[in-house]
């Protein structure tokens, strides 16, 4: 079982992209300050305005040495390439402006990729919590790793940005964030990792994941769009080998089905019904389609044109 982090322990680099959220920037900041490992250094992009006169109040005097970067305005994948290509750590830390670290994440994750060289990328349990709930304690430090394989991670996200430490070298071999993906660019980032390098997840609930309206996650429609992108894309590319190009064709056909409903639930039943036969197109026996097939077809035929 991992001990003590080694005093040779690898330089981390914490990458937080921010756009005019300053009430959630300093509790993240301040987060990645406190752990009981301080990371090298922690690059802020600022996306919008105002980023760098949110944070001195918290450094008096200051723990970890800072930077405030310009972000390009384009969203949060080209804000954290911009911290990417700025790092100097040898890991690589995400957090999100709304979201926090337990104390002991960095610690208890460098212990691991320092001793499982194997490993390209490590996440954590993530908890969901309002923003105004502290952050739960995490429990015993875990003896073992989970790893994910490339099939289950073609079948879900497994893993949240701010969660995710990642050595540095995985993003000099698989590149950078897709800026071209308005969301599921992480999912997209961990699907190219994982053709190359070995990824896993901590089992400690070290990452708080703090819910509010503004997130871009909760933009249900849009976000199975890009879902479905990214499956197509890794379709594309062709898979390794046929049993992985059946899992993606059902991940799509799951995308597309996911899609049709939320387009139903918005009242657009015609829309609904192009993108649940290409759902079915990849995938005939996905029951849920037909359901949904049908609730379109009773929509045509109810007087009201109700679902």
């Amino acid at each position: 079982m991992p001990g003590e982090v080694p005093l040779t322990s690898p330089m981390v680099s914490v990458i937080i992209p921010t756009r005019n959220r300053p009430e959630y920037l300093r509790a993240a900041f301040a987060s990645a300050c406190a752990q009981t490992l301080p990371p090298a250094e922690i690059l802020v992009v600022d996306d919008g305005v105002g980023a760098a006169e949110s944070l001195p109040p918290l450094l008096a005097p200051p723990r970890v040495p800072f930077r405030v970067l310009p972000g390009r305005g384009i969203g949060p994948a080209a804000a954290r390439n911009v911290g990417l290509r700025a790092a100097s750590g040898e890991l690589i830390a995400f957090l999100d402006d709304d979201d926090l670290w337990h104390p002991e994440k960095l610690a208890w994750q460098v212990e691991w990729l320092t001793r499982r060289p194997d490993l390209g990328a490590l996440g954590t349990e993530v908890v969901r919590r309002p923003v105004a709930e502290s952050i739960p304690e995490p429990g015993r430090r875990p003896r073992q790793v989970h790893l994910i394989g490339r099939a289950a991670l073609v079948r879900a996200n497994r893993l949240t940005t701010s969660s995710v430490l990642a050595r540095r070298s995985c993003f000099a071999t698989c590149g950078c964030f897709d800026e071209t993906l308005f969301l599921a660019q992480d999912w997209d980032m961990w699907l190219r990792l994982s053709r190359r390098f070995r990824i896993a997840i901590l089992p400690a609930p070290l990452t708080v994941y703090r819910l509010h309206d503004s997130q871009r996650s909760n933009r249900n429609t849009e976000m199975r769009r890009w879902e479905a992108q990214v499956v197509s894309r890794l379709l594309e590319e062709a898979p390794e080998n046929r049993w992985l190009r059946g899992v993606a064709h059902r991940r799509l056909a799951w995308a597309h089905c996911r899609l049709g409903r939320a387009l139903l639930r918005a009242g657009e039943p015609q829309q609904a019904i192009a993108v649940l036969r290409r759902s079915l197109s990849r995938y005939p026996l996905h029951l849920p389609a037909w359901s949904a097939l049908v609730r379109c077809a009773l929509h045509h035929l109810s007087p009201a044109g109700a679902p």
